[in-house]
């Protein structure tokens, strides 16, 4: 997927590919992320890449996980839809 993302919760499946900004109450990675991710929380998964800068109140990193960019603390609250990048 190509573009922005607001919701409250985004799950990125394991061959999900998201190129774009994400701000979401959580955000779960399992594939890919290319782009700033605003968030509540943030979990990236054994498996996954993500090349971006995250601000979120906390953050969980599974060993086997791809983080390159910046952390910032903080809080983005999501929007009310659910977005889901292929699972």
């Amino acid at each position: 997927m190509e573009g922005n993302i607001a919701c409250t919760l985004l799950l990125v499946g394991k061959t999900g590919r998201v190129t774009g900004d994400i701000s979401a109450g959580l955000v779960r990675v399992e594939g890919t992320v290319h782009g700033m991710v605003a968030s509540e929380s943030v979990e990236l998964q054994d498996g996954c890449t993500l090349e971006g800068d995250i601000t979120s109140k906390t953050l969980s990193i599974d060993h086997g996980a791809v983080f390159t960019g910046s952390v910032k603390p903080g809080k983005a609250a999501g929007k009310t839809a659910i977005s889901h990048a292929a699972e």
